[in-house]
């Protein structure tokens, strides 16, 4: 079954999206939507048996776009 997640770009990273889609491809198959605010997600599950892979993927969004925002400040 498939869940959508919307990423605002004024806290998240269009890169890192992009970065999570790519670690993600062996759990996940996900279609991108971009748009002028946002970066929308839908995520079918590959596999079964991972408990909260949707909520798994949103940490990961969350922690490279950190990342890359300490990195813009250095």
């Amino acid at each position: 079954m498939a869940e959508t997640i919307e990423f605002s770009l004024s806290l998240y990273s269009e890169q890192a999206v992009t970065e999570t889609v790519a670690a993600y491809d062996g759990f996940l198959d996900c279609d991108v939507e971009v748009g002028d605010s946002f970066v929308r997600v839908s995520l079918t599950p590959k596999v079964e048996g991972v408990d909260d892979l949707s909520d798994h993927f949103a940490n990961h969004v969350l922690h490279l776009s950190i990342v890359a925002n300490r990195g813009a400040l250095a």
